[in-house]
Order: structure tokens, then sequence, then C-alpha cells
């Protein structure tokens, strides 16, 4: 009997590996998103199961550490250290080989082990069924294919927690308990030689820790690139001063942090390195820690081609403090190439602080705060993705495409529109959108705020002629956010002709009625609107 085509597909070794690579949503942390579709995949045949399997064990951190557990029933377990104690009948150590067999397989789809996130209880379980099984096996490594770990540091210079563990082939490394054991961290440092990344953001690294254990630890590092801190604001500069002295480090991210007690806030001197570039990253920060940053790494001779600041302090989002920002960055960064401000809420609630922000005055970023960024001529991505608008005028917009010619990546915080409705100057419009894209021969991604009246569009018709003048080949991703619209038919005919191969257009969808986002009918109408641009009504 001749096989469907289904079961030929998946009889294919190749296509089957290619399908669940590609199927797999993950977050930030690298956590599966959709495991309840690798379930159902794995149980297709023995063939799917495998990689199924695979996507599902590979990370495995706090929710899934019972999952290990569950592996080696309650009775194997006390076999096992009956095994162990020199008892070793056959039939008995047969059974045993079988479970562990089962145990090693799943074991060796593991890449990402982070058992910390899970409770105490279980983590000390978890702890102590591997160390079992490392001992009665010492030759068999437990998770070959590890990448990543995490785990706290004690009080001995053999942590129970890496036994049975190939560390050599690890490459990101998060540790934790690091306030209590700082002196242990440089013991451990020689058990990874080919660390990529290491996280110390579990606890406040505080200057005399930093620089009494933690800058030793991380200078032995040879193969060192990335390194993530919890720092108090006002030690980043000395931190920054001191990476200069570390070749390798190629990226430096700090969860910054309140002090709980008083530092001084200034740069610190340091003698002068070669120059060189880093990559700065910041969280929880504000915008007057960053011209602080930005001159200490200009003093030691460190530029910065991606700089990314994330969940920006709401405090600190006052007109005077984002100019002086905007400002250092152009006169501090001349080869920057990507720039990242963000300070959206982390738990969906973007709009109750955008109300608040509106109500306590703070206005919207113009064209003019934004000016001295024009300056940097190697800008290739700009993603500013604030909770108040963005007031982008066509000037703007057209010396953007004058300065920067290898523009790939341009968001502009296409969310709220209560600014651009009382303000007075030229807003932009649909003409200007698709004539700033077609002056950008390498964008491919736009997300920018307009107005769509009838009254307000110049350029009647330009979109039906034969061959239209103004056409972005390269746009794919389209954002309009919260931008207003009246006629979907003939948003789409412009949309289609201006951006002929956009493949994603998105909109703000309203969390519920308010002027400031745009209404249900207007959601309707970009819904319709896309339909029309990816043919899927007639």
């Amino acid at each position: 009997m001749s096989k469907s085509a289904s079961e030929r597909v998946f009889g294919l070794a190749d296509l089957v590996d290619c399908i669940c690579e590609n199927a797999a949503i993950r977050n930030d942390d690298n956590k599966l998103i959709n495991p309840d579709f690798f379930t159902k995949f794995a149980r297709i045949n023995k063939l799917a199961a495998t990689p199924a399997l695979r996507e599902i064990w590979r990370h495995l951190d706090g929710d899934s550490a019972r999952n290990v557990l569950e592996l080696l029933p309650e009775n194997t377990v006390s076999q096992l250290t009956d095994i162990r104690g020199g008892d070793r009948p056959k039939t008995k150590w047969q059974i045993v080989q079988l479970e562990l067999g089962r145990f090693f397989f799943y074991c060796e789809m593991v890449e990402f082990f982070h058992p910390l996130e899970s409770s105490s209880i279980e983590s000390t379980r978890l702890n102590d069924l591997l160390n079992l099984v490392q001992r009665c096996m010492p030759s068999k490594v437990v998770f070959p294919r590890l990448k990543s770990l995490s785990f706290p540091l004690n009080q001995s210079h053999y942590n129970p927690n890496l036994s049975g563990l190939d560390l050599t082939q690890v490459v990101h490394v998060s540790v934790h308990s690091l306030a209590a054991f700082p002196s242990q961290l440089i013991h451990i440092t020689p058990l990874f030689p080919a660390i990529r990344t290491l996280e110390l953001t579990n606890n406040l690294v505080t200057l005399p820790l930093w620089k009494g254990d933690v800058k030793g630890a991380v200078s032995t590092m040879l193969s060192l690139q990335n390194l993530a801190i919890a720092a108090s604001r006002s030690i980043t500069p000395h931190i920054l001063a001191d990476i200069a002295t570390i070749p390798t480090i190629k990226m430096i991210k700090f969860n910054a942090r309140t002090p709980n007690y008083p530092e001084a806030l200034n740069t610190t001197s340091s003698p002068r390195q070669p120059s060189r570039d880093l990559i700065l990253k910041m969280t929880g920060g504000g915008f007057d820690i960053l011209p602080t940053l930005l001159k200490q790494s200009q003093s030691v001779s460190i530029s910065h081609s991606v700089l990314i600041f994330d969940a920006i302090d709401k405090k600190t989002i006052k007109q005077p403090s984002i100019d002086h920002a905007i400002t250092t960055i152009a006169d501090t960064c001349p080869s920057l190439k990507m720039l990242t401000i963000s300070n959206d809420e982390p738990h969906n609630n973007i709009l109750f602080y955008l109300i608040r922000s509106c109500r306590d005055g703070i206005l919207g970023i113009a064209s003019q705060t934004l000016q001295p960024l024009t300056r940097l001529r190697c800008i290739t991505t700009l993603h500013l993705r604030l909770t108040a608008a963005l007031i982008i005028t066509p000037k703007f917009l057209n010396q953007i495409a004058d300065f920067w010619i290898s523009l790939q990546y341009c968001y502009l915080s296409p969310f709220n529109r209560f600014e651009l409705e009382k303000n007075n100057e030229p807003l932009l419009h649909l003409p200007d959108i698709v004539h700033f894209a077609s002056r950008c021969p390498s964008l491919h991604t736009l997300g920018v705020l307009f107005d769509l009246e009838p009254k307000n569009i110049e350029w009647e018709g330009w979109f039906e002629q034969p061959s239209p003048p103004l056409v972005a080949r390269a746009m794919k991703k389209l954002d309009v956010g919260s931008s207003g619209i009246l006629d979907h038919e003939r948003t789409a005919s412009i949309i289609t002709t201006a951006f002929p191969f956009l493949d994603s257009l998105k909109w703000a969808k309203p969390f519920f009625k308010s002027t400031m986002w745009m209404s249900d009918r207007e959601s309707e109408e970009w819904a319709k609107t896309q339909n029309l641009v990816f043919g899927l009504c007639s």
C-alpha cells in the first residue's frame, strides 16, 4: 500500500528537523513559548519524536526542573543508592541501566540548564540526583550539549552544582549568591575556558565588591566577550573605566539600580587605552546618567557603535534631560550605528502611564530634540519606543534621508497621537512617508505616526500612474501605530503601489476607547487595509 503525501513528508529526517527548528517560538530568555505544539508533533511517528523532544528539553529552568526528577522514579533512585553502596545484583543493575538510559536520552538534549528559578526544595532534590548519578557513573556526562548554566556560589571551592557536567563547552554563565561568597568567583572561572557571556545580575554589585573580587575574576576570563552586571547607577562609570583595560570584552550591559548608600556620581580617571569599540546596554537607568557614562567612555578611548537603553526611568523623561542626553550621544559617538531608547512599561499597562504622563504635562519629543543625531552619518538602526509621542516633521525626515544614507531600520514610537493632534507644526502625511522611504534605498522597516485626512493629501492620483516615481522596493515592514485612517481602499492602493514588496503591516490595536489611541473603527479600517494589501480578501 502506497504512503500518503503526509507520511512521505514526515518520513524525511532532514525535513522534520527543519520543521521543528523553524516552528520553535522562544522568548528573550530562550524559553519555549509553544511546547504544546511539539508535544503533539512528537506523537506523529518515531522520526518526528526526537527533534520535537529536543526543542522541549533544550531549555531547563525552574519550571521544567521537575521533569528531570520525574525521569527516574523514587524506587530507581533508592536502588542507585544501594548499588553505590556495593549491593549490585545483576538483575537489579540491568533494570536500573534501562531507567538510566531513558534519563540520559533526555538529558543529552539539554543546552540551557537554569534550575535556580525553581523552588529551593526542587533545586536541592535535583542537585542530589545529579550528584548521585555522577557518582554511580563517573565516566558519563549528564548534559553533553550544555551551553548555558546558572548556579549559586557557596563557601566551598568545589561546587556540588557543577559535578558531572562538562563545563568546557559552556559559553553562557549566570552566577547567583555573589554578595554572600564573592571571593569564590575567582575559583570557578578556570572551570569555564570557553565562556563568552557572564551575568552577575542577581545581586547588586557595589564598588568595593567590583574592585575587590569581581574585576579580578573577570580579568582572568580570556574568552569573555559579554558582561551583564547589576550595579548602582553611581558606580557604572567606575566599572566602565575598568572595562577599558579588558580588551576581550565587546559588550557591557548595566542593570542600573538606585544606590542604597551615597556614592558620588562622577567620572574616574584611567590610563589612556588604545581606542576600541564597546556595545553598551543599560536597563533601568535614566536619561540623566547617559551623558556621564558616554563622557567616561570618551575619556578612556572607548567608542560605541551600539547603544541600547531599555526601561528608562520615567522620572528622567523630562525635556532638559532628553535634550542633554541626545546631544551628548551625537557629540561622543561619531561611529554610532545602532541606537535604541525604550521606556515601555513591562506589564501591558503602557496606556496608564501614557495618560498620567500627559496629565503631568510631559510633551512629546519633537524633531528639534533629535536634530543633533543627524550628525551621526553611520546610523543604520534607530529605535525609539516611548510612552510619549514623537512629533516628527517632513523637514526632519528629509534631513534623515540626506544624512543617513545607510539607514535600514527606523522606528519612531508610533503609539500616541495626543501631541500630534494638538501640535501646530506641519504633520507627516502618507506621501511624506513614501517620499522618505523611496530616498532610503536600504530601509526595510519603518514605524512612524502620520495623518491620513484627505484635505492634507496633496498627491491626488499619483498612485494611479503606470510608473509612479516614488517606490520603496526595499521596504518589508511598516508600523503605522495609532495613525488615523478614513478610507481603507485608498490607503491600501497607496501602500501597495509605494511598497510593492511589503510583507508586514502593523497598527496599535486599541486597549479601550481613548482619543490617545485609535478608535475601534480605525482599527477595523486598518484591518481591512491589511487584507487588501496582502490579498487576503477580494
